[in-house]
């Protein structure tokens, strides 16, 4: 039972989001008293990453398709979005991506979107890898970045089963990381809300890319590939744990922000 307080009521649980909050206000006080420059700022290179919407309902034998949105503000001094590889991933058994078509959401500034992809059923993955050229200033806000054709199996059993998209990475114009918040859909099947399996995945990395649209095939071991955006060999500086988390927590409020509306 909550303890009483000196009034008489009792406290009220805080909820999810105040604690969400509070982690990041305290991340930020702790920045804020050691000094580090610049790395407050870096709260703003965050990528969200979600399906227009988060459950959709399918017969078995249905085709569908799914949006996805990308909302990004880009990174420091301007620096926008230069390139996205979408990977979505799913149980073979359930559910097939058979088409993945690139959004409108990198347009812009006059320049070409090279779009290489890969769609690879018995891995349950597909892979939708957009680069502008040139990439100019990047791109910034909110927009489709793919729309997904997904197949139920003739034989799916009724449940529900998930389409997770965490394998995706953002790419920004400039040197610094950007953080990527996403949003799995999830496919109703026949009515079920039930979970059903899960599937493990290999590592997409290893699949090739075909071009599309005229542009050159990528192979993703490539040095110029997301391998080497990693920022795993080279520390960068004011981009630290701390803001990076405070990122996360603030991208997570504005999707949940964004998702169920103003309280009442």
């Amino acid at each position: 039972m909550p303890p009483e307080r000196e009034d008489g009521g009792r406290d009220v649980p805080t909820s999810v989001a105040r604690i969400a909050v509070s982690i990041g206000l305290a991340v930020l006080l702790v920045l804020s008293m050691t000094g580090v420059a610049g790395t407050a700022a870096a709260i703003d290179q965050v990528a969200i990453l979600s399906p227009e919407q988060r459950t959709v309902e399918a017969a078995p034998g249905e085709t569908i398709e799914i949006d996805v949105v990308l909302r990004s503000q880009g990174g420091h001094g301007g620096e926008g979005v230069s390139g996205v590889a979408l990977v979505a991933q799913y149980h073979p058994d359930y559910v097939e991506i058979t088409d993945v078509e690139r959004g409108p959401w990198l347009e812009g500034d006059g320049t070409e979107i090279r779009t290489t992809e890969r769609i690879a059923p018995e891995r349950g993955t597909a892979v939708l890898d957009q680069r502008r050229e040139p990439a100019a200033g990047g791109t910034t806000g909110a927009g489709t970045i793919a729309t997904l054709s997904v197949r139920v199996a003739d034989d799916a059993p009724a449940g529900a089963t998930t389409i997770s998209f965490d394998g995706t990475d953002v790419d920004l114009t400039g040197d610094w990381p950007i953080a990527v918040v996403d949003e799995s859909v999830t496919v109703a099947i026949d009515g079920g809300d039930e979970p059903l399996e899960t599937f493990a995945h290999p590592d997409p990395d290893g699949l090739d890319l075909e071009a599309e649209g005229g542009g050159s095939e990528k192979d993703s071991s490539d040095a110029d590939g997301r391998a080497a955006d990693s920022g795993d060999d080279l520390p960068v500086p004011g981009f630290t744990i701390g803001a990076t988390l405070v990122a996360v927590v603030l991208a997570v409020l504005r999707l949940t922000a964004a998702r169920d509306g103003p309280p009442r």
